[in-house]
C-alpha cells in the first residue's frame, strides 16, 4: 500500500511572502504515488517560518472541502509570528488539488471503494514522502507536533500508526466507524444517495443493517493483528482498512490528545467515542463549539500546540 514512499528527486521551494517577522514559502513536488488522478499533482505545501531561530515544527492537516483551509492559514501565520515553523500541505482531492471532474473533499467518503482508497492512499503517501524529505532538509525539528482536523484528524490516526516522528498529535473533530459515518453523517449525504442508488452493493453496503453486522464483526478481528502490513493482507471488509479503528492499536496512546466539539453534529457522538477507545482513552479535551464554529478562534487551538511544544522542552 505504501510501496511509493519515497523522498522526492526534485522540488521547487519559494517564497510567497516575506514580512518582517515571517517567510510565507511553498514547496512543490511531484506525488511519488503511482495512480494518482489527474488534477492532483503536484504536491503543494505552505510552509510559514519564522525568521527568528524556531522554536518546532507542527504540521497541520485540513478538513473536508476548502472553507477550513483558509482558517488553517491564519492559524499558521499565527504559530509562525510566535516562532513555530508551520507546515500546511495541501492534501490530494482538496483546495487547489481537487480531481478532473470532482469537487474539494468529495472523493474521500465514497460508494466507490477503489477510488475512496486511491485518495487515502495518496494523501498518506504524500504526506510520509513530505516527512522524509523534511527530515533529510533538517527543516524537522525535535520539538515537533501534527494537528489534524476533521478528514486530517482521521488521516492522522493513521501517519501516527505508520510512523513515529511526531512527538505530540492533536486530533481535532474526527471518528472512526466508517461504516456509521456512511450511513449517519449529515455530511456524508451524497453517499448514502449513492448506497441507496444501489452503488456499492458488491461490498455488501446497501443494506444498512446487514452491513453494520458484518462490519462489527471484523472490527472484533482487528484484535487479531499484530501489525499494520498484516491488517491491510488480511480479508477484512476493504472500507475497514481505511478506517482510524483499524490502525488505532498501533499508536502510542501517550502521544494523542483528542479535542471533541461538546455540540458536533457533523460526526455522531458514537463514532468520536469508539475512535477515542480504539485510541486506549487518550486525553480527551471537550471543546463548547460545533464542528466548524471553532476555527474563527483557531488562535486557541494554536495555543494549545505552543503548549504541547514547550512541554517537550521541559
Amino acid at each position: 500500500m505504501f510501496d511509493d514512499v519515497r523522498i522526492p528527486s526534485e522540488y521547487s521551494l519559494g517564497y510567497l511572502h516575506r514580512g518582517k517577522k515571517i517567510r510565507v514559502s511553498i514547496l512543490k513536488f511531484d506525488s511519488t504515488y503511482s495512480r494518482a488522478e489527474k488534477g492532483t499533482d503536484p504536491v503543494e505545501v505552505y510552509i510559514f517560518s519564522p525568521k527568528r531561530k524556531k522554536q518546532g515544527s507542527v504540521m497541520i492537516l485540513q478538513g473536508l472541502g476548502s472553507q477550513n483551509v483558509l482558517y488553517l492559514i491564519w492559524m499558521a501565520h499565527y504559530l509562525s509570528r510566535k516562532g513555530i515553523e508551520a507546515i500546511l500541505p495541501v492534501l490530494p482531492g482538496n483546495f487547489t488539488r481537487v480531481a478532473e471532474g470532482s469537487v474539494s473533499g468529495k472523493d474521500y467518503f465514497s460508494s466507490d471503494l477503489d477510488r475512496m482508497s486511491r485518495f487515502w492512499e495518496h494523501a498518506l503517501t504524500d504526506l510520509l514522502s513530505l516527512l522524509e524529505l523534511l527530515k533529510v532538509k533538517k527543516m524537522w525539528h525535535e520539538r515537533n507536533c501534527l494537528f489534524g482536523y476533521c478528514l486530517g484528524g482521521m488521516i492522522a490516526v493513521l501517519l501516527n500508526a505508520l510512523s513515529s516522528d511526531f512527538k505530540k498529535t492533536i486530533i481535532m473533530m474526527a471518528g472512526g466507524d466508517f461504516a456509521t459515518l456512511f450511513w449517519k453523517s449529515p455530511t456524508l449525504s451524497f453517499v448514502r444517495r449513492e448506497l441507496k442508488s444501489g452503488k456499492g452493493e458488491e461490498h455488501g453496503m446497501t443494506n444498512e443493517e446487514n452491513f453494520y453486522d458484518v462490519y462489527r464483526s471484523d472490527l472484533e478481528r482487528l484484535k487479531e493483528f499484530s501489525s499494520v502490513q498484516e491488517m491491510l493482507s488480511s480479508n477484512i471488509h476493504p472500507l475497514l482498512k481505511l478506517d482510524p479503528l483499524a490502525y488505532a492499536k498501533f499508536v502510542d496512546t501517550s502521544r494523542i490528545v483528542m479535542l471533541e466539539a461538546m455540540f458536533d453534529k457533523a460526526l455522531p457522538k458514537s463514532t468520536r467515542d469508539i475512535l477515542w477507545e480504539h485510541l486506549g482513552k487518550p486525553k480527551r479535551i471537550k471543546v463548547p463549539s460545533s464542528h466548524v464554529s471553532w476555527l474563527p478562534f483557531q488562535v486557541l487551538a494554536a495555543r494549545y500546540i505552543m503548549k504541547l511544544l514547550k512541554e517537550q522542552s521541559a
